[in-house]
């Protein structure tokens, strides 16, 4: 289990009893005197009822869980003896093994929560670390109880706002979210991980702050999107929820919240560092402000105290570093009013000691002067120190850095030579060895303005300036060389520190003249020559180098695409197809450079990306079809011409209709033994857009065409005669004879059975195989560049390359300054192809003749169109399922009365 995982185990109810609250009598205020196992459990349960659930009328904590068995009482009784305010009800026994921490033996959980969730022991320490990055920062999953994958169920508090004015008294706009807020503040905010850290894990962000005073989410929103509510908070009772958080490499963790009491939104003190920072370099005035912020409902008077000192723990002065104070208050500890639900400002100055200088800021240290009940945020400290040294950054997007720094900080680094007695002879001579430690950190070292010594000096003063390059494959990142650092948090920097030793020598030449005497005592003078040495001033010049990684994600965001058939019913004659087109992967690149000494980039430089990205869109399609010559046109001159009576045959063209005017009701009244040509002509236009990376025709829409010319049906169940005098249907079918006729047996020609009665072609298709102009194609290449910042790219590019908003992943490149191109050399397509079918009935306009045996009664002939089942083609429009035929294109009914054998009696 993960350190989050562990955390997030803790359900904290802890009944904080303060005297005076509004919703609670005497006998719940803050005495702990009198107070027993058995009153903490009535006062949570009470608590429980009067804000949550007042129609209630059992316990919400009962003394005993099916599961767990009974209160800890001994865990109460022993807050108890302590004196103290603060309460866990928890069921069961310790358990979960152990861990020594802090000089005593802690079991991993004390107890269960009434819903069975385990609750970690109080001081029960991070044993798993932590990776660095502040609560407010997670990658959380907003409103996790909707998210199916996570499996969990939503409680009545998820997403909970009340309008209860009793409530809203201390939820000001109904939500839990000054509530969380305040709870991360008391067991967080301002906090360093050394404070939770076990056996030194990630000891390297020992003193980092686990979480920012008042911080809200930075991913955006608030903090009850994020938090899934477990336990309420009252007015005597801590709260309890959690987050869940999204790994980079899919996995989920999750973080228990504690949500505060009401009484900790009411009465508190709070202190808080403004503009402090985090290094300065020796003699830079440094002027450190501390808010304190008061939530009591009245003007109140406290104490306060500053603490500023050195490295080696001394107090800085107003004589050695010029420390003032200013504000509210000027003195360096004293009293202090603060109006009602107002604020105070207090400024500490100084110049910067020739060390890190550490301050601490107190307001009402003890919680006495007023009363108050959490002090997390009564101290303040900015341990370790304001820090005379700054890391040296290399940005995500930053493949080498040329930096130069000056030795000790600008100092002068100097040697003194002291002349003995006499005269200097001449100049000082020797030198200032500079020399790197680490030989894979500073490439290409160079030091400057160091030239040998050389002068006629007593002191000689250096102040050399290291020049290197820092690259950034000496942190375990090389991008270019295809072996790519991936950091779990890249929030988080590899860093190393470099050491710069210098040390270094000067000599100068004297002499001087004295007496020695002769055997008389007569002075002889005499010069000596001679020569004194003197050490420059030594030491070592530590930088920090922080390289931040960050070399793409391996899963973008899915993108969504319509999947579906509109308009799909047996009624409409067009079709809309929508699908997510076939995926085709891509290489990217991403640009990075180098920074010069001056801070300016240049030698920006195309780097491979990690991941192969994949091409997907929008494909779609449209089926429509038409009446182009319907059956009522192609046999209205032979219908008119029987309607007048005529007996001009060229008038009856297609059909042979019945003259009698007792059947002229009818719509298309015939007598067997004519001819009734099968006519009409129908057409669909096949429209598809697909995306390729290489421009020819598409099989995807020639498949497509083909199974809607499979669909087109003509049937009538009229009875013909063909040459050898059988009784057959329009497909040349025999029909079994019944009685002195035949039986009914529909006919239907297709475009895979185009032949009919006597082997003539009555159904012929004109496609583009008959006539190419049926067929056209637009082709439209999806623009991209690899060129910088270049805007030259389609966003249907962008939709599937990371850095960018259509991808949802625009923090990248705000973020990591990683922002992808399309590698130059890959193309990609947008084919836009249309394809015209006509299917003609009877084009040639063949004489085919009913059977003189067809008995009376109606007929039908139709043209309509089989169901299309896509999912047996090999294109990722099969996903979509069928395309529903159409039940009706074209229709008309015949009716049969007498034969010809009528009129030739006649």
């Amino acid at each position: 289990m993960t350190m989050l995982r562990r955390f997030a185990a803790v359900l904290i109810l802890t009944a904080l009893l303060q005297i005076g609250f509004p919703s609670y009598s005497a006998e719940s205020a803050g005495q702990t005197s009198g107070l027993t196992s058995s009153k903490v459990l009535e006062l949570a349960n009470a608590d429980m009822r009067s804000f949550y659930f007042p129609d209630r009328t059992g316990d919400y904590f009962p003394e005993r869980t099916p599961l767990h068995g009974a209160y800890r009482q001994d865990l109460l009784n022993r807050k108890i003896a302590e004196s103290s305010n603060e309460f866990e009800i928890v069921y069961g026994s310790d358990h979960g093994g152990t861990v020594f921490h802090n000089n005593r033996t802690i079991s991993r959980y004390s107890g269960y929560t009434r819903n069975g969730d385990p609750v970690s022991s109080e001081g029960f320490p991070w044993d798993a670390g932590w990776g660095g990055t502040p609560i407010q920062s997670f990658n959380m999953i907003q409103n996790p109880w909707e998210n199916r994958r996570l499996g969990i169920d939503r409680t009545i508090f998820d997403d909970y706002k009340s309008y209860d004015p009793d409530l809203r008294r201390y939820l000001k706009d109904g939500t839990f979210e000054a509530a969380i807020i305040a709870g991360l503040n008391a067991k967080f905010a301002g906090k360093r991980y050394r404070e939770f850290m076990y056996n030194n894990q990630n000891s390297q962000f020992a003193d980092r702050i686990v979480y920012a005073k008042n911080a809200s989410p930075t991913k955006g929103g608030r903090w009850v999107d994020y938090v899934h509510v477990l336990q309420p908070p009252t007015a005597l009772a801590w709260g309890s929820g959690r987050i869940y958080i999204q790994g980079s490499s899919g996995q989920t963790t999750y973080l228990g919240i504690p949500i505060a009491p009401f009484s900790l939104l009411g009465n508190d003190l709070a202190a808080a560092f403004e503009s402090l920072p985090s290094g300065a370099t020796e003699g830079k005035e440094i002027r450190v402000g501390v808010r304190i912020s008061s939530s009591f409902k009245q003007e109140v008077t406290t104490d306060f105290e500053w603490r500023i000192t050195k490295a080696d723990g001394t107090s800085l002065t107003a004589d050695a570093d010029k420390l003032a104070f200013a504000g509210h208050a000027v003195a360096r500890t004293g009293s202090l009013t603060i109006p009602a639900e107002g604020e105070r400002m207090l400024y500490a100055s100084f110049v910067m000691p020739d060390s890190g200088v550490r301050i601490t800021f107190s307001v009402n240290k003890d919680g006495n002067r007023p009363s108050e009940k959490l002090l997390e945020n009564n101290v303040i400290d900015s341990h370790p120190s304001i820090r005379l040294i700054t890391p040296i950054r290399l940005g995500y997007d930053v493949l080498s850095k040329k930096v130069a720094f000056p030795l000790a900080y600008g100092a002068d680094i100097a040697a003194t030579l002291t002349l003995p007695s006499g005269d200097w002879t001449g100049n000082a001579t020797g030198r200032l060895n500079v020399t790197k430690h680490e030989t894979d950190l500073f490439r290409n070292f160079q030091v400057s303005n160091n030239p040998p010594v050389n002068e006629a000096a007593t002191t000689i003063v250096r102040n050399p300036i290291v020049h290197s390059t820092i690259m950034r494959t000496d942190f375990g990142d090389d991008p270019i060389g295809r072996h790519w650092l991936n950091p779990a948090d890249p929030g988080i920097p590899r860093d190393r520190s470099g050491t710069v030793a210098y040390d270094g020598n000067v000599s100068r030449s004297y002499q001087y003249t004295h007496c020695d005497y002769d055997e008389e005592g007569n002075c002889v003078e005499k010069t000596v020559s001679g020569k004194v040495s003197a050490p420059f001033d030594s030491g070592t010049d530590t930088r920090i180098f922080e390289v931040y990684s960050y070399n793409g994600r391996k899963v973008l965001p899915k993108q969504t695409f319509k999947e579906t058939i509109e308009q799909n019913s047996r009624s409409s004659k067009l079709k809309k197809l929508f699908w997510e087109s076939e995926p085709y992967g891509f290489n990217v690149i991403r640009w990075m450079h180098h920074v010069g000494e001056n801070g300016k980039e240049y030698g920006w430089t195309p780097v491979d990306g990690q991941y192969e990205r994949t091409f997907k869109q929008q494909a779609q399609a449209e089926v429509g079809w038409e009446t182009e010559r319907s059956m009522d046109e192609q046999y209205a001159q032979a219908r008119t011409a029987a309607k007048k009576g005529s007996n001009r045959k060229a008038l009856y063209d297609k059909a042979v209709f019945a003259t009698d005017r007792e059947l002229q009701k009818f719509d298309y009244p015939i007598k067997s033994g004519y001819y009734f040509n099968p006519a009409g002509t129908y057409t669909v236009r096949v429209q598809t857009v697909t995306f390729k990376p290489t421009p020819a025709d598409t099989q995807d829409h020639k498949d497509l065409v083909d199974a809607v010319i499979n669909s087109f049906r003509y049937e009538t169940d009229l009875m013909y005669i063909n040459g050898q005098r059988a009784a057959v249907n329009v497909r040349n079918e025999p029909l079994p004879a019944r009685g002195s006729g035949f039986e009914r047996k529909p006919g239907v020609l297709t475009a895979k059975n185009r032949k009919g009665v006597d082997d003539l072609e009555l159904l012929t298709v004109f496609d583009r195989s008959r006539d190419p102009s049926r067929y056209t194609k637009k082709v439209d290449e999806i623009r991209h560049s690899q060129v910088r910042d270049n805007n030259d790219t389609h966003k249907y590019w962008n939709m599937v390359m990371e850095g960018y908003g259509e991808s949802s992943t625009s923090e990248s490149s705000s973020h990591y300054q990683y922002r992808e191109c399309v590698k130059d050399g890959q193309r990609m397509y947008k084919i836009t192809e249309t394809t015209d079918v006509a299917f003609v009935i009877n084009r040639d306009d063949h004489n085919v003749y009913t059977h003189a045996n067809m008995s009376n009664g109606n007929y039908y002939v139709r043209v309509w169109l089989e169901d299309i089942d896509l999912s047996n083609e090999r294109h990722a429009y099969r996903k979509l399922g069928s395309i529903k035929g159409l039940t009706k294109l074209d229709e008309i009914r015949v009716t049969v009365q007498g034969s010809m054998y009528d009129d030739l009696n006649n």
